[in-house]
């Protein structure tokens, strides 16, 4: 008789982010899934027919945990580079994360594939900008001191763009764009 599973998604999600977290991407398969869950390895395919699936699904969840924790951290009474800060700090470990499965050929192994995983990161950049541009456009809301010269749609982009490659690069420190930022706001 087949046991039951309750919450067979989530077990495998658990199961797989853990493996990723502590042994890695490439320690990440199917087999190593199921075997940790300790279930069948076609239940791992009915749930998530590619490790691509199961990774991009990782992700959003990790986006989702991602924008869950900016509101909550960003509610604070803090001022406007030290929110912006939060938001960096965040998004450096969630990059930081999953900078070797980006960097793995196997997630993008078809053209659709890579158009699907795309189309998702542009969703999630998009709502990372717009949430930015929410904190510049509350600051000038409340501070009648602070007036942006340029749209605030175009800053948020800046400042987001900026993020991710200071996060891939380190070379360039935070700090120094932080002063550079404070210069054109």
């Amino acid at each position: 008789m087949a046991r039951m599973i309750e919450n067979p998604r989530q077990l495998i999600m658990e199961h797989a982010k853990e493996i990723m977290y502590k042994e890695g991407y490439k320690k990440l398969s199917m087999r190593n899934v199921a075997k940790s869950c300790k279930i069948a390895l076609g239940t791992i395919y009915n749930y998530y027919p590619t490790k691509a699936d199961l990774v991009t699904e990782m992700m959003e969840e990790y986006w989702i945990e991602y924008f869950h924790t900016l509101k909550q951290s960003t509610t604070q009474r803090l001022d406007l580079f030290s929110r912006l800060k939060q938001v960096y700090m965040e998004l450096s470990k969630f990059l930081n994360t999953f900078k070797e499965v980006w960097l793995s050929a196997d997630l993008y192994d078809t053209p659709e594939s890579l158009k699907k995983s795309l189309e998702r990161e542009d969703i999630y950049m998009e709502k990372l900008v717009r949430f930015v541009e929410s904190i510049l456009l509350e600051e000038e809301k409340s501070n009648p001191s602070f007036h942006l010269r340029f749209s605030s749609y175009e800053i948020a982009t800046f400042i987001v763009a900026n993020f991710i490659t200071i996060i891939q690069m380190p070379f360039f420190k935070y700090e120094s764009f932080e002063k550079l930022l404070k210069e054109v706001l």
